[in-house]
């Protein structure tokens, strides 16, 4: 089926970057990334009764496919929308990764391709990801546009389906320090991202500071307290394990967090 659909998508006016990724065929058109399924086509195919059927399938899936290039329609079925909105959830990155994530798609063969994110504070920014069985994959601007969402509407998915996750955290105490802990931690920085994680903790000091040095750390302590912040910028220069976010210190106010001097 992968070898089918490359085929008929290589050498298209419009197509770029044809691939197989993640158990869907990818390719570029009209300024963002169209993903077609391969098991639910697959089962599809071959579930119909003969060679004709299976003919008369393909030819239309051939014409959906010239349409989608055209702009004409949409490429993606309810159920595809559906799978696509309920994976969406945010990842912090640093800001570098804006620029990392280009040249990946320019030496794939794509080099319109721009990450889909937010600015948050300081060199951290919140990028759009779909967390899938074996990977995290990354969304690209325009993206959405096959699933009928615009980029504001991927956006607020991630952010509806991360505090429909994160219904509840751990905290965890190192000496001086305290961490926020959900689920397996690859994504505990992303915490930060709730409206106020902040307002259940016990002993919360009055002057609170933060690091965030990668996406699996979301450590605070006392602001006021030189050993705590010592700490944290000593947690900054640690191995961030590949997945870096801030290597500045936050400190909590009435209006969110804000780079701490």
């Amino acid at each position: 089926m992968a070898g089918l659909i490359t085929t008929m998508l290589k050498g298209r006016a419009g197509v770029s970057a044809v691939r197989v990724e993640a158990g869907d065929v990818v390719f570029r058109t009209a300024g963002h990334d169209v993903r077609m399924g391969l098991a639910p086509l697959s089962a599809q195919f071959n579930a119909l009764p003969d060679a004709k059927s299976r003919q008369g399938a393909f030819d239309k899936l051939t014409q959906r496919a010239t349409e989608a290039v055209a702009g004409q329609s949409a490429l993606k079925t309810e159920a595809e929308r559906a799978r696509f909105i309920a994976a969406l959830i945010p990842v912090m990155k640093n800001r570098s990764y804006v620029e990392q994530f280009a040249a990946m798609a320019r030496k794939k063969g794509d080099p319109n391709a721009r990450l889909l994110y937010v600015p948050l504070e300081g060199d951290i920014i919140v990028a759009a990801a779909l967390d899938l069985p074996k990977i995290t994959r990354f969304v690209s601007v325009g993206e959405g546009g096959q699933y009928g969402m615009s980029d504001k509407d991927v956006l607020r998915a991630v952010l509806d389906n991360w505090v429909r996750r994160v219904d509840r955290f751990e905290i965890h105490d190192f000496g001086k320090l305290r961490r926020f802990h959900f689920g397996e931690g690859d994504n505990n920085a992303s915490i930060l991202l709730l409206e106020n994680p902040w307002k259940d903790i016990p002993n919360l000091p009055r002057n609170v500071a933060i690091a965030v040095p990668s996406r699996d750390i979301l450590a605070f302590g006392d602001a006021d307290d030189a050993e705590v912040v010592a700490a944290l910028r000593s947690l900054t220069k640690a191995p961030d394990g590949g997945f870096p976010v801030s290597k500045q210190l936050y400190r909590l106010g009435p209006e969110g967090f804000r780079v701490m001097p």
